[in-house]
């Protein structure tokens, strides 16, 4: 298991890629868990510091929109800094080293706000813990996520990378979450565990630690190879220089594919994001542990959809596969609202809705991870394809340009979820049983066509996608790109 070929029909011996070690999957693998644990906490932010800390809740909305705007401006531009930066400790494993400790302690300092502080002060913390802990991470991971293409140059080697990543990610998020649901926000003394201010502070140094941890194995685990990567020229020309260069590598039909597509998909999500909680709400019925069930299922959905992913891009290709996952995925998800809608599925109380629930959202997950785990390796092959128009490589440029785009247009989909709300007149502060009929389906049938349509939208952009395998094996080849095979 230590180097699988990658089999490629049609494609000379002499193209062909060794993959990479088990150990070097592992550690580089292990880096996303960071990710997924940071993910996590966050959709705990709002809650934590509006019903536990007492912050207005606009307050921290407005924190996290500054956040969000923010974040998208320096991704690109530490992108950029990574892939023309020269250090003897390799273009990315010198963020990589610098970022982890500074990124951890912003991360307990964040869920450990002083106590006494007034309104004011409290939101200034969250802004300034919250603004330098993304930045201080987002030095470790941009140029981790460049580093997965220089790692995997190969067509399905990378794939496989990918994979990996995908699946300790979700590792790391599942981590958080036990951690927090199932000790340090368990109920104390009769009270909602969820509401305890000490567990918060508790699972924030937890996760910090947890983060740290994994952040340095991807760290050390990968150093040994920074002597192998490419390392950019030197470059004259200053700030204007720096800015051509970059505008030249992202003006690339495969790059604008990938950006529309996301964008569509963005907007489902960021609808789906704030629609999602009111369906099972109000639609469904679910309580709160119902819905950690079907949270719970997604997660465990992740192996098997990596797995499935790479299964199929060997079968079919890349785009093939990535659009017919989706497509399923995208039906399985939205089928039993469909159902609800038009009359036919198990009504509120029935002994079925939950495990049929569960099931399709099991499946769904399923579909729709072996799509993302696709779409991250089809936008690094965008790498060599770049290069070959403009003689640069841009991982860190062209990864983190797409995560701009999506992290903007998600943004707006989330503001467009609620004023969706606000259209179909959806009452405030209701309860389960007593919204209108009438309104629940106005919910429901404008959630179905918007996020159904966004999708296959979204799937249908992927068509003019021109990047196959034998075409990035030969590039790979005219490039001379190294390959990295990691026998240590």
């Amino acid at each position: 298991m230590a180097t699988i070929a990658a089999d490629v029909p049609g494609v000379p011996a002499t193209l062909k890629r060794a993959g990479l070690p088990l150990a070097t999957k592992l550690a580089h693998g292990t880096g996303a868990a960071a990710n997924g644990s940071l993910i996590y906490l966050r959709s705990l932010l709002l809650l934590f510091y509006s019903q536990v800390v007492g912050l207005e809740a606009w307050m921290v909305s407005l924190a996290l929109a500054v956040v969000i705007a923010f974040d998208a401006i320096w991704d690109p531009a530490i992108g950029h800094f990574s892939d023309t930066l020269r250090s003897r400790w390799g273009r990315r494993h010198t963020l990589m080293f610098a970022a982890p400790v500074p990124a951890a302690i912003l991360c307990a300092l964040m869920w450990n706000p002083p106590l006494g502080m007034t309104p004011g002060m409290t939101f200034a913390w969250l802004l300034a813990t919250a603004i330098l802990l993304n930045l201080s991470f987002s030095f470790f991971e941009v140029p981790a996520n460049a580093l997965t293409p220089e790692l995997a140059p190969g067509y399905h080697v990378r794939t496989n990378l990918l994979a990996w990543r995908w699946v300790l990610g979700t590792v790391g998020a599942m981590i958080t979450a036990l951690l927090g649901l199932g000790w340090f926000l368990s109920p104390e003394a009769g009270a909602v565990g969820q509401l305890v201010r000490s567990g918060y502070g508790k699972l924030g140094i937890a996760a910090a630690l947890l983060m740290l941890v994994a952040m340095l194995v991807n760290a050390f685990g990968t150093r040994r190879y920074r002597g192998m990567l490419y390392e950019p020229p030197e470059r004259s020309g200053g700030l204007r220089a720096s800015l051509r260069d970059a505008v030249e590598t992202l003006r690339n039909r495969n790059m604008a594919v990938a950006v529309i597509a996301g964008a569509l998909a963005g907007i489902g999500f960021g609808i789906r994001t704030v629609l999602e909680a009111y369906i099972a709400t109000f639609i469904w019925g679910l309580p709160a542990s119902a819905l950690l069930l079907t949270t719970i299922a997604g997660f465990v959905a992740t192996p098997i959809g990596a797995l499935v992913g790479a299964m199929l891009s060997r079968r079919f290709g890349k785009k093939p596969a990535c659009m017919g996952l989706f497509f399923v995925g995208t039906i399985l998800t939205n089928m039993p609202l469909l159902l609800r809608m038009s009359g036919v599925f198990f009504a509120n109380g029935d002994p079925l809705l939950l495990p049929t629930l569960i099931g399709f959202a099991f499946t769904s997950a399923v579909f729709y991870y072996g799509g993302f785990v696709l779409v991250s390796s089809m936008i690094a092959d965008i790498v060599e394809d770049a290069q070959a128009k403009t003689g640069r490589r841009s991982e860190g440029l062209i990864t983190s340009a797409d995560q701009f785009i999506q992290k903007i247009i998600t943004a707006m989909g989330t503001v467009l979820g609620g004023a969706l709300l606000t259209v179909i007149a959806f009452p405030r502060q209701a309860l389960p049983g007593q919204v209108p009929a009438e309104t629940l389906a106005s919910l429901g049938w404008t959630f179905l066509v918007l996020v159904t349509a966004l999708s296959f939208l979204s799937i249908a952009v992927w068509k003019f996608y021109r990047i196959d395998r034998v075409g990035h094996e030969a590039r790979l080849s005219a490039l001379d790109v190294p390959e990295v095979r990691g026998a240590a």
